[in-house]
């Protein structure tokens, strides 16, 4: 199933790029492709890049240089290398790049999978939010999850709830919430609506999983705050 994340994929291949990249579209919702260091590095460093799967003979800079530059200041995003056999000396310059993996051509599907399926488990994982009474904030796809079942909310329901985690350590009123949500404005009814808003979310849930209580503290005086689970 095809996930929101966006994949940086480096091959100077272009008819290895050309099917891999076909089959890299069935997980990641963008591809950005290139055959060429310099440029794959300038592609990161512009957009959102949550994979990098990176041959390591390139043009420009090869892969485990451009691998180097990307954990300058990024411990965190998972980087998969493919190889030709004979660079299998090269590999062991990488081993503090703190790979996810690593793929010796020709890539076996399976293997491929394997490696694909592990790393969008464990950025999906990385993702999640644990709120009180065993909810999950999805920060990813902004869904409610409980009991591994994704909760449908509106789009006002969304905003609010990353407002409030946005500014989880304090409470904010519904006055509050309302000018983040209108900065330009508004008046008493559309204040009245975060509550209605807020109160109509609270019941959705509580009916739909029968429970007595949910993720959002409502305290007199103080106002909204989305509770995290230690």
């Amino acid at each position: 199933m095809k996930k929101n994340f966006t994949l940086l994929y480096v091959e100077d291949d272009p008819i290895v790029q050309e099917n891999f990249t076909e089959i890299f579209k069935t997980y990641f919702n963008t591809v950005l492709t290139t055959d060429n260091g310099n440029e794959a590095f300038d592609i990161y460093e512009k957009n959102s890049i949550d994979v990098a799967i990176l041959d390591i003979s390139i043009k420009g800079i090869n892969g485990i240089s451009l691998a180097t530059k990307i954990r300058k200041n990024d411990s965190k995003t998972p980087i998969l290398m493919i190889s030709a056999y004979s660079d299998r000396e090269k590999l062991l310059k990488a081993v503090n790049l703190h790979l996810s993996g690593y793929l010796v051509k020709p890539v076996a599907l399976e293997e491929l999978e394997r490696n694909l399926n592990k790393i969008l488990k464990e950025l999906e994982n990385t993702q999640l939010i644990p709120l009180k009474h065993n909810f999950f904030w999805n920060a990813q796809e902004s869904l409610i999850i409980y009991s591994e079942e994704k909760l449908k909310i509106t789009k006002n329901e969304k905003t609010i709830i990353e407002l409030l985690l946005k500014n989880k350590n304090s409470y904010m009123s519904a006055l509050k919430i309302q000018e983040e949500i209108f900065p330009l404005g508004g008046d008493n009814a559309k204040q009245n609506n975060i509550v209605q808003l807020l109160s109509r979310l609270k019941k959705k849930i509580i009916k739909k999983y029968e429970i007595e209580d949910y993720f959002i503290e409502n305290c007199y005086g103080l106002g909204y705050r989305v509770v995290i689970s230690n």
